[in-house]
């Protein structure tokens, strides 16, 4: 019981035998490729706001066509952290720049989408 929380975990460490690794998908809706196709040849601009990782983000993006092979990641896609520089949101001129040109925001908390949308 006198040992520190370091050397617990030290502890916790050794011997150790790795067994295995498990992955999970959670695959595209039916139909949402072509959905997003057909949405964009109509002139609608298709975002996407999930809570997913940004590299997660990017990858089911470009799986559902949101982004194409030839989008630059960094403009068109962004962790809303960005949107909340310092813990507040940036003002309406600024987040409405942002907003125009990105289509995938990702790492989104509820009220971040509340912010997008406005």
């Amino acid at each position: 019981d006198d040992i520190s929380t370091d050397q617990k975990f030290e502890a916790c460490r050794s011997d150790l035998c790795l067994v295995g690794l498990v992955a999970s998908i959670d695959p595209d809706r039916d139909g949402v490729p072509e959905s997003v196709l057909a949405a964009r040849g109509a002139g609608i601009r298709v975002v996407m706001i999930t809570g997913d990782y940004l590299k997660t983000a990017i990858a089911i993006a470009h799986n559902v066509n949101i982004l194409q092979p030839d989008d630059n990641e960094a403009l068109a896609a962004v962790d809303c952290a960005r949107l909340r520089p310092g813990g507040g949101y940036l003002d309406n001129s600024e987040m409405d720049i942002l907003t125009s040109c990105v289509r995938v925001f990702a790492r989104a908390k509820p009220e971040d989408k509340l912010e997008i949308v406005k």
